[in-house]
């Protein structure tokens, strides 16, 4: 195989990707951890086709109970995405305190199963939410679908459907999913969507919430975002907080598959697969990136320099005087 030679980093570098590390994932498969940390608020973990729904994948998934009366409010099931602040197992202010928020931001989802045929009554709600923490731990602002049964006519459409709208409010008093300006968006076919939350700065420190739900096919049906310029990342806003659905006027919501993910920044770097990578005479002394590559890695003697970024080889990595490393090597 041909060897690779690289005597510019400038075209070895690229822009910084990101990866999606997996915080806390809840299938129901074995239990409903997470989803049994607030009193009186638990998920019920039950087997697929309970109640006529197949869970989204797997044979388990759980149910949000409801008050099942269209009209009147019931505080249903929350989890804590795993752990306040990122902090496994935590769900009190005390022990999210002094929270973080990933440089790259974080999302959180679950797939909620909309069944059309569930009630009858016109205008029966559910309100999901997924909050934040402030830096000391207590809690920040919710980020909130707003959600409702229809089978009226309106600018929403007609016939049995479900339409939804994103505020930071939940509750009859507060919120109406047909809010006109709030850019209302009816479903009208049963089946399970997922409803994801995504937290990141603006890039100028301030935090933005994309709130989108998504099909079992994996299309993104419809976005809001929502953002305070109050919510500075590090002053005012810290970790994650809760799951919740602060009001579910159905007998029961189906649920699956409840995820967080933060999202990390990494340096740049070549996936390079071939026999070796060579670096000949390289001039630079601020340049980051990991090398990966499937044969060795070779750094030729040169000006003096120093590389800033992890290697990996699958045979040998050779570094010649006057050359230094700061990071990890691997072979």
């Amino acid at each position: 195989m041909k060897k690779l030679l690289f005597l510019c980093f400038t075209l070895l570098l690229c822009a910084a990707p990101v990866f999606a590390q997996t915080f806390s994932f809840q299938g129901f498969e074995v239990d409903n951890s997470s989803w049994d940390v607030f009193t009186g608020l638990h998920a019920t973990r039950v087997a697929s086709g309970t109640n006529g729904v197949i869970s989204k994948t797997g044979s388990f998934h759980a149910e949000a109970a409801g008050s099942g009366v269209g009209g009147t409010q019931a505080s249903s099931a929350a989890t804590n995405w795993g752990g306040y602040s990122f902090v496994p197992g935590c769900a009190a202010t005390a022990c999210a305190v002094g929270g973080v928020f990933p440089a790259a931001g974080y999302l959180t989802s679950v797939d909620i199963y909309l069944n059309l045929s569930a009630t009858s009554t016109n205008d029966t709600r559910f309100d999901f939410t997924s909050a934040i923490n402030q830096p000391s731990g207590a809690h920040r602002r919710d980020f909130v679908f707003n959600g409702g049964f229809y089978n009226d006519t309106d600018g929403t459409g007609s016939g049995p459907r479900f339409v939804f709208s994103a505020s930071n409010n939940a509750g009859r008093a507060n919120s109406f999913p047909k809010n006109p300006g709030r850019e209302p968006f009816a479903i009208t076919a049963t089946g399970w969507y997922t409803f994801q939350h995504k937290f990141y700065d603006n890039g100028s420190g301030v935090l933005v919430v994309e709130l989108s739900i998504i099909n079992s096919s994996g299309t993104t049906l419809k976005t809001w975002t929502l953002s305070d310029a109050t919510d500075i990342i590090g002053s005012t806003v810290g970790g994650n907080r809760y799951g919740w659905f602060a009001n579910n006027e159905f007998s029961f919501l189906a649920i699956d598959n409840a995820t967080t993910i933060k999202v990390s920044t990494v340096s740049p770097y070549a996936f390079l697969a071939d026999e070796q990578v060579t670096i000949a005479r390289s001039k630079h002394s601020a340049s980051k990136g990991d090398i990966h590559s499937n044969g060795g890695i070779y750094f030729q003697r040169g000006d003096p320099n120093t590389y800033y970024g992890n290697l990996f080889a699958m045979s040998t990595i050779k570094i010649d005087k006057e050359i230094k490393i700061d990071g990890d090597a691997t072979a």
